[in-house]
């Protein structure tokens, strides 16, 4: 038996892996969804286009599994990418919301997303730079 372990992935950043594989996956059946009734949503019409939602839920699921990956290959970038990806979505999520919503808005509904997201933007920039120095070899 070799003595040689090697080193342990901090559980915060394993926390933070999972949320960025949730995020993805959550884009993932998005864009299968809007694929498989973008001609119902097409003779609807609907707004914004189903073709840029499904766009953007693919650009996104394919962003942060691109960015699960590299913080798996403990990759320095993802210290700032991640929690500026996340923004991005956000930002678009609520974009969206805010100028295509029917009148009758859910505020709390939009409230509540908004601070979930908010949330996990803070927790992934702490997380990430308190795992730094121990987990990303910089």
């Amino acid at each position: 038996m070799s003595s040689f372990s090697a080193p342990k992935r901090p559980r915060i950043v394993t926390i933070t892996f999972w949320s960025v594989i949730f995020l993805g996956t959550w884009n993932l059946g998005r864009a299968i969804a809007i694929g498989q009734q973008l001609d119902l949503q097409g003779i609807l019409h609907l707004q914004p286009d189903p073709r840029l939602r499904l766009a953007m839920a693919g650009l996104f699921t394919f962003l942060f599994f691109l960015l699960a990956w590299q913080l798996w290959r403990k990759r320095p970038f993802t210290i700032r990418a991640i929690p500026i990806t996340i923004g991005s979505y956000t930002l678009y999520e609520t974009a969206v919301w805010l100028i295509f919503a029917q009148p009758p808005r859910n505020w709390s509904l939009w409230f509540i997303s908004s601070l979930l997201l908010i949330g996990t933007i803070l927790f992934t920039r702490w997380a990430l730079r308190r795992a730094a120095q121990t987990y990303f070899s910089l």
